[in-house]
């Protein structure tokens, strides 16, 4: 794996890409997480009319074709959207930031163990492995550094002391040590362990007290709903 450690120059901006509850990947050190606009859930009603009016044609007939070619375009749309939504996202980021951490995760094992038909859904329509892949390309595209780092345990290890709070659940949207008591969001402190894994040492200044500079938005707004940039909850010490 590789590590910041084997690299002479500065690490420069960095950007975490993680499966949060949220479905959203995340840079904890400015304090942003991107928003999923959940394409395939936001169509789902089309979807569902559609293949249920598809079930009532009968079998190889005109209207069936129809429906058909109808739900196969709808299906498609959605493919469109996210495949020109990751390509501008990464465009925007590489641009933006100098380093790439990953969460080395296995989408499709997640899907298959998830308990409720929604967790599936949400994971499926997150499309992680398709934006890791577009992510990965434009960053190595522009010479910068990429870095998969292992998600095991990410969201139960406490930044700050490495101890394990065993009884977080999906439900918990916040991370309370059970060791030093520190508290934080789930899904920002699971980023900054990946950051610490990968050989990141936390800057003089703690990132509550950063300044969170403005960044473009890409002007996706549609059917599908937009893109929006927003602030990650600032740290609590407890």
């Amino acid at each position: 794996m590789k590590h910041w450690g084997n690299h002479r120059r500065s690490p420069g901006r960095l950007w975490v890409l993680t499966w949060g509850s949220r479905g959203s990947p995340h840079s904890p050190l400015d304090g942003r997480y991107l928003e999923n606009p959940k394409p395939l859930e936001r169509s789902l009603d089309r979807v569902r009319l559609l293949q249920r009016t598809l079930s009532r044609k009968r079998f190889l007939s005109g209207n069936w074709f129809k429906t058909k070619t109808k739900l196969a375009k709808e299906h498609e749309h959605i493919k469109d959207f996210r495949r020109d939504l990751f390509f501008k996202l990464g465009a925007l980021l590489a641009g933006e930031y100098d380093v790439l951490v990953l969460e080395d995760l296995n989408v499709q094992d997640l899907i298959q163990k998830s308990e409720t038909k929604k967790r599936r859904m949400r994971l499926y329509d997150s499309s992680f492995s398709e934006l890791r892949v577009m992510l990965e390309w434009q960053f190595r595209k522009r010479g910068k550094l990429v870095l998969p780092v292992l998600a095991f345990n990410t969201s139960r290890e406490c930044f700050r002391c490495g101890g394990i709070n065993k009884s977080l659940t999906l439900e918990d949207r916040v991370f309370l040590c059970p060791n030093c008591g520190f508290t934080l969001d789930r899904d920002l402190n699971a980023s900054l362990v990946l950051l610490k894994r990968a050989g990141w040492v936390p800057p003089a200044v703690p990132v509550e007290l950063r300044p969170i500079p403005p960044l473009p938005t890409l002007g996706l707004v549609g059917r599908h709903g937009g893109v929006m940039m927003q602030e990650a909850p600032a740290f609590r010490r407890g």
